[in-house]
């Protein structure tokens, strides 16, 4: 019932919205067209795809015409701008982007040969994650402890004022000494050395993605906590764990 008044209320509250900025005028797209943006167009079947991969706490929220423009302007067109200038710039082709991407692919193509083997089997035993997890170590080896910097801002105006930064070749140390709104400004961001478990729970996704990361350098996509969103710098590691099989169990 829920997925038939999400369908319904969207596509009303689609057919009424007016877009603005870089966004081509109603009357100059097409057919099937929701919006341009530049040379790139987005259909409705394209938008529609898109909301049906939030959470459902999420597609709650836009239930409404001010939740779908909200989506559609701070998120898909804001998104595919940004997106755009990336590319302007040459980001699309940084070695650095295509090796993380490819360590995503590889991530990916394993849970898909996990999930074959999985597919059919009742109850997984103790015994069987046992086994995977000895003969899988290296997946649940991480740094012992991480030095970390984060650009921490507390509305999504300055998120979107930091990330435009961010994408010109701004350097993130500096932005955080000018943004920040923590005393860690005082010292560009830097967190210092932190293990697992160290942080307060409401920093629990703060700390996974921390861990997350593999190099030096390397930054994170944007991590909202109660406080406010979050950009993680990895900036060196020092020894190594395995992480207990009952953290890594479920």
């Amino acid at each position: 019932m829920i997925k038939s008044i999400w369908v319904s209320v969207s596509m009303s509250f689609l057919c009424v919205f007016c877009l603005s900025a870089c966004v081509k005028s109603e009357k100059e797209l097409g057919g099937k067209e929701l919006v341009r943006i530049n040379n790139m167009s987005i259909s409705l079947d394209e938008f529609n795809q898109m909301t049906e991969r939030l959470p459902l706490e999420k597609k709650m929220k836009l239930l409404s015409e001010k939740g779908l423009r909200d989506f559609l302007d701070n998120y898909v067109i804001t998104r595919e701008v940004l997106y755009q200038e990336a590319k302007k710039k040459g980001f699309d082709k940084s070695k650095e982007i295509e090796t993380k991407a490819e360590e995503f692919k590889k991530a990916m193509v394993i849970d898909a040969l996990i999930e074959e083997a999985m597919r059919g089997k009742g109850e997984i035993s103790e015994a069987e994650m046992q086994q995977f997890y000895k003969e899988n170590e290296e997946r649940f080896t991480e740094p012992k402890e991480m030095k970390i910097r984060h650009l921490f801002v507390a509305s999504e105006a300055a998120l979107k004022e930091v990330l435009v930064r961010l994408s010109q070749g701004e350097d993130l140390g500096k932005l955080a000494s000018l943004y920040n709104v923590d005393q860690s400004r005082q010292d560009q961001g830097s967190l210092g050395w932190i293990r697992r478990g160290q942080l307060a729970s409401a920093f629990a996704q703060f700390e996974e993605v921390a861990f997350s990361l593999k190099k030096k350098g390397e930054v994170s996509d944007v991590v909202k906590t109660p406080y406010g969103y979050h950009l993680i710098q990895l900036d060196d590691t020092r020894g190594k764990t395995l992480r207990p099989f009952d953290q890594v169990k479920d």
